[in-house]
């Protein structure tokens, strides 16, 4: 049943040590996927960009902090069972046209105002790091291909590890988080040594690029919101016998 995928039950038996002999492939599995989500281009990306251009490297620590913080509680959410929650239609259609939403205004916002950015505006517009750490959950909350992924491949590792106690848990957190670590501080460091080498004509580019790319994704979050919700409010098939 989905209960049991979502919150799997402790095996009758467990061996000494074999629950440590799993976190290695638990963290290795949970960096590797978490490395392939963060490389999606969208709204964490366009902060990290602009807030490094603009206040320097050590600018991607608090987002990345932030964004750290918001999947802390949803692991731990997900250890009382929200993964199964988060399955259901018309949850998945809400939060799907809410960030699609919000995904279209900042998209909007970025692409209009593009061509009017300057690498000097941009230093002006540097938050402090309470700030960066409120933006950083701000912007992953924003983005329904966060909610979906964590959802969907985030549910199904947890459910495959078979994760039970805190250790485990803590292993495939670190690990996740690691893995989106390891991109935007990639990023940062690119962004900081070719910092030279960048104009206005580079940065209003770049910030065209993902600004087009978040629209894209909010046309295609907002689609599958309707098509949920309108699958969840059609009446479900009579069965054969």
């Amino acid at each position: 049943m989905a209960e049991d995928t979502a919150h799997p039950k402790p095996s009758a038996a467990v061996l000494p040590g074999a629950a440590e002999a799993h976190l290695p492939r638990t963290f290795g599995l949970a960096w590797l996927l978490a490395f392939t989500g963060a490389a999606t281009p969208g709204p964490m990306l366009a902060l990290v960009i602009g807030q490094v251009l603009a206040q320097g490297f050590l600018s991607v620590l608090p987002i990345l902090l932030g964004h750290a913080l918001l999947e802390a509680v949803l692991i731990g959410g997900f250890a009382f069972g929200l993964a199964h929650r988060l399955k259901g239609r018309r949850v998945r259609g809400f939060l799907s046209l809410v960030g699609g939403l919000a995904l279209a205004w900042m998209g909007m916002d970025i692409v209009l105002h593009a061509r009017q950015m300057t690498l000097a505006a941009a230093e002006s517009q540097a938050l402090g790091w309470p700030m960066l750490i409120l933006a950083g959950i701000g912007v992953s909350l924003s983005n329904p291909y966060f909610t979906g992924w964590w959802a969907t491949v985030g549910a199904g590792q947890i459910a495959t590890f078979g994760l039970r106690r805190i250790p485990e848990y803590l292993t495939f957190w670190i690990g996740h988080e690691m893995g989106d670590a390891v991109w935007y501080v990639f990023i940062a460091a690119l962004l900081s040594l070719g910092r030279r080498l960048l104009n206005d004509d580079v940065y209003q580019g770049l910030l065209l690029v993902c600004g087009s790319v978040i629209l894209l994704l909010a046309v295609v979050f907002l689609v599958m919101g309707t098509r949920c919700l309108f699958a969840a409010g059609q009446p479900a098939p009579a069965s054969s016998s």
